[in-house]
């Protein structure tokens, strides 16, 4: 824990962390005009992500605000290293009481908290200097991975989620075989729904049940992990925000303002490979609707491909925690941690809303 008074500064430096060398795997197993963008994206991007943060007061008199004494903020904050991604380094400045950056010892979910007492105007701002680059193939983990097999709240394993999971990986035999089974039947049997808010609620069970197969990235990529845990696949969500400009298609990135970029993804772990597979269905389900395009059209196959076993390196990742109790946040427990979570006297907004909560986030390529 530490002050932080108008232009008090923390900077945290990671350099000591090193990427892997960029693959060229995309770019020889596709041909013509993405083919060669990939081997142009697979270079590391350095992007400065500004998060600024004027939480508003929500009393309803002046004399209640003159009487408001606390507010709190807990925000998503990139991970320092992944293979990925790569934190250089995280500048504060504004006039919080305090300020402090910490993560979750069951959830590795980092935090930033910070909180003003007494503060008319509450003001702060995060500078966040990252490296990120296209992510291809397997990232070699050997954690434990058998926790990414239990059901959450949200995430549920049995009933019509295990039915539909058997009907779909009914006759194959491996789990990687499994895996690529779901990602296809997501892809081909689901749609995104603009009008849902936010990127959706990630409700695996209600979704399958409803029979209204749609919505937006938190539900088709968490439907995924719901399905794969179904199968004995450990899978998880991978909570974040895009960064860049896609080379793929504008809709699959976003650069300048990104206070509504938020995006969430998924990667399954192949016990065969000893790592983790990134996937991407809902961004597949995005193109075909933001490019007027049939799913048979040869760009949504090829894409298809793609998406299953890579990423864009155009989005930063926060975390993979779900339904969980967040540190020093004494109300419910969190459903995903990707948006900005404001408690006061009054209200506690979900975050989905900038102006409701009070933020805006801005980045640029350096």
């Amino acid at each position: 824990m530490f002050d932080l008074r108008w232009f008090a500064f923390f900077t945290l430096l990671s350099s000591h962390c090193a990427f892997a060398a960029p693959s060229a795997q995309l770019a020889s197993q596709t041909a013509g005009k993405m083919a060669a963008q990939s081997a142009v994206k697979s270079a590391v991007r350095r992007v400065e992500f500004v998060q600024e943060f004027r939480p508003k007061a929500q009393a309803q008199t002046q004399a209640q605000t003159q009487a408001q004494t606390l507010i709190e903020l807990w925000i998503p904050t990139p991970l320092e290293t992944a293979p990925y991604q790569r934190l250089i380094s995280r500048e504060f400045s504004g006039n919080a009481t305090i300020v402090r950056v910490s993560g979750d010892s069951n959830h590795p979910a980092p935090v930033v908290y910070a909180r003003w007492e007494k503060v008319k105007e509450p003001i702060l701002r995060i500078v966040n200097i990252i490296e990120v680059q296209d992510r291809d193939g397997v990232s070699p983990d050997f954690s434990d991975y058998q926790r990414f097999l239990q059901p959450t709240d949200h995430v549920q394993i049995d009933g019509i989620v295990k039915e539909t999971a058997d009907k779909i990986t009914v006759g194959l035999k491996t789990p990687d075989q499994k895996a690529k089974a779901i990602f296809n039947w997501i892809v081909d049997n689901t749609f995104r729904d603009p009008s849902t808010r936010g990127c959706g609620l990630g409700d695996v069970k209600t979704l399958l049940l409803s029979g209204n197969l749609s919505g937006k990235c938190a539900d088709l990529n968490s439907l995924f992990v719901g399905l794969a845990r179904a199968s004995g696949i450990p899978a998880r969500e991978v909570f974040g925000q895009r960064v860049a400009a896609s080379m793929i298609s504008k809709s699959l990135g976003k650069e300048g303002d990104n206070s509504k970029a938020q995006h969430c993804r998924a990667e399954y772990y192949s016990v065969a490979k000893k790592g983790w597979i990134p996937v991407d269905p809902a961004d597949v389900r995005k193109f075909i609707l933001e490019e007027n395009l049939s799913a048979k059209d040869s760009r949504v196959k090829e894409l298809r491909e793609r998406f299953f076993g890579s990423w864009e390196g155009t989005w930063v990742a926060y975390n993979f925690a779900r339904d969980f109790k967040l540190e020093g946040y004494n109300f419910e427990k969190v459903n995903f941690f990707m948006y900005p979570l404001l408690a006061d006297t009054k209200i506690r907004p979900d975050g989905i809303d900038p102006e409701q909560t009070g933020y805006a986030f801005t980045t640029k390529l350096l």
